[in-house]
């Protein structure tokens, strides 16, 4: 994994990503697709869906500014996913089954090495923030999740009405800190490349890239296997 330019002693403080990076969904969006699938009766491997989602995510994410009726965005989206998979013709009946498999089953839960990385950093002093295109409910998802104590600020999307890539969602936890990314060397660690790196990048932030799945193994910047690799390479 790159390391060039990870200076330690420089760092002021870290700011984190939340969904993939921090917390997921379990069980994974995907399953719940192949289940949903499944009740009526297509058998759909879970590579296949995960590419079709990789493929409507690259130019269709859900925004928690731009969007205003999310019932309406989630049902073109799946449209979109049946498209990709070639299933087009069961995308009505699928709705409700994927309505009742994300309402029943879907929870956030923290990745395994979250907590600890968080307490690690803790420990060292480093102030942290969590900046994230999330609804208004972002700060109390920490709490549910019992994180809301390590991160000095919180800025989600839909309250500052604005997202990443853009700076000006970064510029939000620096001001709240009362730091400058010109005088400070603070990262942004994230799990993809548009929002996270570049926009950290256009912030004057040192993005680092938690790349688990390995889709990222070019990447022009510091980039791990895990947050915990990631911390041990700080120590």
């Amino acid at each position: 994994m790159q390391q060039q330019g990870l200076e330690l002693r420089k760092v002021k403080a870290v700011f984190f990503d939340f969904g993939d990076t921090l917390v997921t969904l379990s069980p994974a969006k995907e399953e719940l697709f192949v289940s949903a699938a499944r009740s009526l009766g297509l058998e759909i491997g879970l590579a296949a869906v995960k590419r079709a989602y990789q493929t409507v995510d690259f130019h269709s994410k859900y925004s928690s500014v731009q969007v205003t009726d999310r019932e309406s965005f989630y049902e073109n989206y799946n449209e979109e996913l049946c498209e990709a998979l070639g299933i087009s013709s069961y995308s009505g009946k699928l709705k409700p089954a994927l309505t009742a498999q994300f309402k029943q089953h879907r929870r956030w839960e923290l990745m395994e090495d979250a907590a600890e990385v968080l307490r690690r950093l803790n420990q060292r002093g480093l102030p942290l923030a969590l900046i994230a295109n999330w609804d208004s409910n972002l700060s109390s998802l920490t709490e549910q999740l019992g994180i809301r104590q390590f991160f000095s600020v919180i800025v989600s999307s839909q309250v500052a009405g604005v997202e990443k890539p853009d700076p000006a969602i970064f510029q939000r936890a620096l001001d709240g800190l009362s730091l400058t990314a010109k005088t400070h060397q603070i990262l942004y660690v994230g799990n993809e490349y548009r929002a996270d790196v570049l926009g950290a990048r256009a912030a004057g932030l040192t993005p680092v890239l938690i790349d688990r799945s390995g889709v990222y193994k070019h990447a022009d910047c510091l980039r791990f296997s895990s947050l915990l690799e990631w911390s041990e390479a700080m120590e």
